[in-house]
């Protein structure tokens, strides 16, 4: 499980969610990976709550796809949780959680032992799969499709550009510079692109690891710095 421990309680603020939806790659607070390639993964769960749609920020260098994408996501977001499923034709999204109220704990039922970077992979049999699985805390997301629902898949390749559902699976699809991928729940199998997202927010660990990242960084620079002669 992925149980968060609060570092710095003067960082709370970053559990908050943003109020307002987010429509562009300069609204995204949540960036995973680095490279001059940029593209975003919106999350939405239709469920009614707020917020029901989520956006991160994803970078990357050479060649990444869309599964790439999601994948790196829920390994970096310690409140993102996904449920695959391993079928003959590959691997499906079957359900995606998310500790909205960031309680530092997630958990469902019927019960799944998640890994510790938020994935839990079963073989593609009824066994595994419930489609009346739910979030233990009910203030948190979790929708999960088998038989009276599903993951659809949604893509664009602009900001300004409109949603199309998916011509492929997200392990084919091959990410492009400024390349949007949503995943939509579809209840009853009705499907529906992507609502306007509000961004995803680091958790306060999350900043406080970066930001101590970044000060290893300068002080590694300044005594290399010094070593070659030019600093003091």
């Amino acid at each position: 499980m992925k149980k968060i421990q609060l570092l710095v309680t003067t960082l709370a603020s970053a559990f908050t969610l943003a109020t307002a939806p987010a429509a562009t790659f300069e609204d995204v607070q949540f960036w995973v990976g680095t490279g001059s390639h940029r593209a975003a993964l919106v999350i939405d769960w239709n469920d009614g709550k707020t917020a029901e749609s989520l956006l991160w920020g994803y970078r990357w260098d050479g060649a990444a796809t869309g599964f790439d994408m999601f994948q790196a996501v829920v390994s970096a977001d310690p409140r993102l949780f996904a449920h695959l499923g391993t079928f003959s034709f590959g691997t499906a999204v079957m359900g995606i959680g998310y500790d909205l109220n960031a309680s530092g704990g997630f958990d469902v039922n019927p019960a799944l032992n998640f890994a510790a970077d938020g994935w839990r992979v079963d073989p593609g049999t009824d066994e595994f799969f419930d489609d009346a699985r739910v979030a233990t805390d009910a203030d948190d997301h979790y929708r999960e499709g088998w038989s009276s629902g599903y993951w659809s898949y949604y893509v664009k390749a602009a900001t300004e550009a409109s949603w199309g559902y998916a011509s492929s699976g997200a392990s084919d699809r091959v990410l492009s510079d400024g390349a949007w991928d949503g995943w939509s729940f579809a209840p009853n199998f009705a499907d529906s692109a992507p609502s306007a997202p509000i961004a995803a927010v680091p958790e306060p660990a999350t900043l406080t690891l970066a930001w101590l990242g970044g000060a290893l960084w300068l002080r590694v620079r300044r005594r290399r710095h010094s070593d070659n002669g030019s600093g003091h």
